[in-house]
């Protein structure tokens, strides 16, 4: 590489000086990709001395987020503007390819304190946006992004990864990931989706500091924040969402630690440059890159209640519902009592000992105080948790609640404004059509025109899709137009939708 004549690196510097934040030009660097890119965060300089407690405070090891970010950012791209998350608008992002949301920003409209929350984005938002850890879903839930909060739970590596993606491949970089088999996460063995996981895999270190240690009482000032995952159930049930990897959580193996809907990305690891992975550096700008090509879309399925039931909750519950999962769940709770008990004492004999705890071990020492240990569930209870409004017709038999759930899975219907609620569709049972067919809406037209039971044909049509046609003549013209676009989508309304993507 060619040495720069000192006058010229002066200059860029002087100018890079000069803007701050702002705007690094293309001529600094030729080989920098054209993209012009806008990281939103805090601004070191404006943070105030009394910030916010809880999941926004703003600590010594945050300062260093947006020029981590910024340096990162400007060894790629051609333009890269900072600004600070408190004044971002919508319309901000307009002139940029890519936008980055290192943490919330100021809301746009309000929610209430029950059932909707803030809104930061509107619903047309069709900017490529690349979420750090928690806004994804923090900004994302009130446009019904399926990138929602699963866990904050998620640590330092990458596990189930789809290496052959393209954000491995490029624009940027070409990154070839450095698995190493280490031991499955305890946690994993916990849901039926682990039965067939081995007791290592091959993982990917994304970041260099873990809050995962052996003293989990505390959390010192110099670890990465916590990151996070989304649900896996039906994550991928619709044509604009991929999930690229898990990582290591706390919850099961389907959990999303990097995935698309639409033209929003999680990157759930949650740690700056400075403590990523050269590897992960690399993958990051590739990822912002990547986001370039969905400027103009929007997500096609809205989920807008993240804790609606799927086929995927009910197949895990058929699993669950054995006293395999029962004994492995008193298990469980017997360890977690065991580890509390044993956190609480270092945290009592560090108080007695005189030294100062943090405000995380202050909070955690009032929690395991006050906290009773959790009991251990009889397999009756264990049971009737998990038959739910079922309990009452099925009782203690198990066989028989697992039966009734897996004769009738092709008919459920799972509410999409409910509370992990399902229950049998008695009308498409009586069709004998699995839901889920794009049978069942050929035949309910069919039964309209033929005068067949009109009312249950109407009803269904309505129920699996976002039309209110009439007559047949409407639902045959809407089918016809639209027969090869439709597709499926639980977590999207449980619905046939048109894919827009599709010509």
């Amino acid at each position: 590489m060619k040495k720069k004549c000192p006058v010229i690196v002066m200059f860029i510097v002087l100018v890079s000086g000069m803007l701050g934040g702002g705007i690094v030009q293309a001529q600094a660097l030729a080989a920098k990709s054209p993209l012009k890119i806008l990281f939103v965060g805090y601004d070191p300089a404006r943070v105030p001395q009394e910030f916010r407690k809880g999941l926004d405070e703003f600590t010594a090891k945050d300062s260093i987020r947006m020029p981590a970010f910024r340096e990162l950012l400007r060894r790629y791209f051609a333009e890269v503007q900072t600004k600070d998350c408190r004044d971002w608008k919508p319309a901000d992002s307009g002139p940029y390819d890519v936008t980055i949301f290192d943490y919330k920003t100021t809301p746009i409209e309000k929610g209430n304190d029950y059932d909707v929350a803030d809104r930061y984005l509107p619903d047309n938002f069709s900017k490529p946006v690349v979420f750090i850890g928690s806004t994804a879903d923090i900004m994302g839930r009130r446009i019904g992004l399926k990138l929602d909060w699963l866990c904050l739970c998620l640590d330092a590596d990458a596990h189930h990864i789809n290496t052959a993606h393209a954000i491995f491949k490029g624009p940027l970089e070409n990154v070839v990931p450095t698995l190493e088999m280490e031991k499955t996460p305890d946690n994993i063995y916990e849901y039926p989706s682990g039965d067939t996981v081995p007791k290592k895999i091959p993982m990917w270190k994304v970041q260099t500091l873990s809050y995962m240690n052996d003293d989990h009482t505390s959390m010192k000032d110099d670890h990465a924040r916590i990151g996070l995952v989304s649900r896996g159930a039906r994550f991928m049930d619709s044509p604009d969402a991929e999930v690229i990897s898990s990582g290591v959580c706390a919850k099961d193996v389907t959990a999303v630690a990097l995935g698309r809907h639409g033209n929003f990305f999680l990157w759930g690891f949650s740690a700056s440059p400075a403590n990523m992975t050269e590897e992960a550096k690399k993958v990051f700008v590739n990822t912002v890159a990547y986001m370039k090509q969905f400027d103009g879309q929007t997500p096609i399925a809205r989920k807008y209640n993240d804790r609606m039931a799927t086929t995927d909750d009910i197949r895990n519950i058929m699993q669950w519902s054995t006293k395999k999962y029962w004994q492995l769940s008193n298990e469980e709770t017997k360890k977690f009592n065991e580890q509390t008990k044993v956190q609480l004492k270092k945290l009592e004999d560090k108080k007695a000992a005189g030294v100062a705890l943090t405000d995380n071990e202050t909070q955690m020492l009032t929690m395991f105080r006050t906290s009773p240990p959790a009991p251990a569930k009889a397999w009756e209870a264990y049971l009737k948790g998990m038959m739910g409004p079922l309990a009452g017709r099925f009782g203690s038999d198990a066989p028989a609640f697992q039966k009734y759930l897996k004769d009738n899975i092709d008919f459920m219907y799972c509410d999409p404004k409910g509370f992990f609620s399902y229950k049998v569709d008695e009308d498409v049972k009586k069709l004998n059509i699995p839901n889920h067919s794009i049978r069942l809406i050929e035949t309910c037209i069919k039964m309209l025109k033929e005068n067949k039971d009109p009312e249950l044909a109407l009803r269904v049509l309505k129920r699996y899709t976002p039309e209110d046609f009439k007559t047949a003549e409407e639902w045959e013209a809407w089918y016809d137009q639209n027969k090869d676009r439709l597709f499926f989508t639980e977590t999207g309304g449980y619905k046939f939708l048109v894919n827009s993507l599709k010509g």
